[in-house]
């Protein structure tokens, strides 16, 4: 079943963002490794951590699989709250972009929106893969911390970046990883 997309807010080319890459090597290709992480159990690779909830679910706003450019779907989070993220950019085994916004939970108040950006790269003639996450930010400029300019959006860095959604995007990583290395 499919419900009505939303239209996400625009991305602001050269609007300030804070952003955090974490990389990490898999024993799989990069067409096995984009594949499971398009279009695998999204429950299954954002577990909770001590700080952030996890995902337990995804309800499709677009009809066809996830994946597709423009494909939207609603993310539900074990705190009981959601966030809503659209497919921006797919190249097979070599690149997958997408925005998120809506969040409801308490830690997404002062985000405007988000831009997730994974990279696949080959390595070994294509047998492992790099994969390279970026998730950036866009803080709101008229809520705390985004009001407080340069300067909020290193607190945010500081203590929810490199903290917390460090945690998030290392043990998204780890279970990715382990379940494409045990045959996903």
């Amino acid at each position: 079943m499919t419900r009505t997309p939303t239209l996400p807010p625009p991305i602001e080319d050269g609007a300030p963002m804070i952003a955090r890459t974490e990389r990490l090597v898999v024993d799989r290709p990069p067409a096995e490794t984009y594949a499971y992480v398009v279009g695998g159990p999204l429950d299954a690779m954002i577990p909770a951590t001590r700080r952030l909830p996890g995902v337990t679910g995804t309800t499709p706003l677009t009809p066809g699989p996830w994946g597709t450019v423009g494909g939207q779907r609603h993310v539900h989070l074990s705190d009981g709250s959601r966030t809503t993220e659209q497919v921006l950019e797919a190249v097979a085994a070599e690149r997958f972009r997408y925005q998120v916004w809506d969040y409801t939970t308490a830690a997404g108040k002062p985000i405007a929106y988000a831009l997730g950006d994974f990279v696949f790269k080959p390595l070994e003639a294509g047998a492992r893969t790099e994969i390279a996450w970026t998730y950036a930010f866009r803080l709101r400029p008229d809520v705390f911390p985004g009001n407080l300019g340069g300067f909020g959006r290193w607190l945010m860095t500081r203590v929810f970046l490199d903290g917390p959604y460090a945690d998030l995007m290392r043990a998204s990583l780890a279970a990715i990883k382990a379940a494409l290395e045990r045959g996903a």
